[in-house]
């Protein structure tokens, strides 16, 4: 390769940004997606602190509730640790943020963090994760299936031991 192809390729590959996050700051970095289908790669490592960071990926709307302090729903979310790491095929255009946060109560961090688009998924990627309030749906709605299966085989069972000749 020529050297000059080569600095060009270099400049182009974005380099891990290191952030110093205080007890329940955050950081964020936001993108538009235009081209459809586009992949999300973002990765994040605690440098220096407690294990107290999370990362996630918001449309701008849900970006404008977790702003304000209230709910919000995630495309992708990292559990809070030394590192994360998450992908997510985007298929809707508009803007985007992905958020790095260090909770409350936690002492001062420096991350480092960094981000990739890429415009040619695979789009055969498998689902690595749901987000937590659509986690929590599906373990309640299976809860409620195996008890309501338990319940219903229980019911019959004593009917059939109650109706039995002796």
């Amino acid at each position: 390769m020529k050297p000059a192809v080569l600095l060009l390729l270099l400049a182009a590959t974005p380099a891990p940004q290191a952030i110093r996050l205080e007890s329940g700051d955050y950081r964020w970095i936001p993108f538009t997606v235009t081209h459809l289908p586009t992949e999300v790669r973002c990765s994040f490592e605690v440098l220096q602190g407690e294990p107290s960071v999370h990362m996630e990926l918001l449309p701008m709307s849900e970006f404008r509730a977790f702003n304000r302090g209230h709910r919000h729903q995630t495309l992708a979310v990292s559990p809070n640790s030394r590192t994360g790491a998450f992908r997510r095929v985007i298929d809707r255009r508009g803007q985007y943020a992905v958020v790095v946060k260090n909770e409350r109560n936690a002492p001062p961090v420096t991350v480092s963090l960094e981000v990739r688009t890429d415009l040619t998924p695979e789009v055969s990627l498998p689902a690595r994760e749901l987000p937590p309030q659509r986690r929590l749906t599906v373990i309640l709605i299976s809860f409620g299936i195996f008890f309501a299966t338990i319940t219903w085989s229980g019911l019959k069972l004593i009917r059939a031991i109650s109706n039995r000749p002796d």
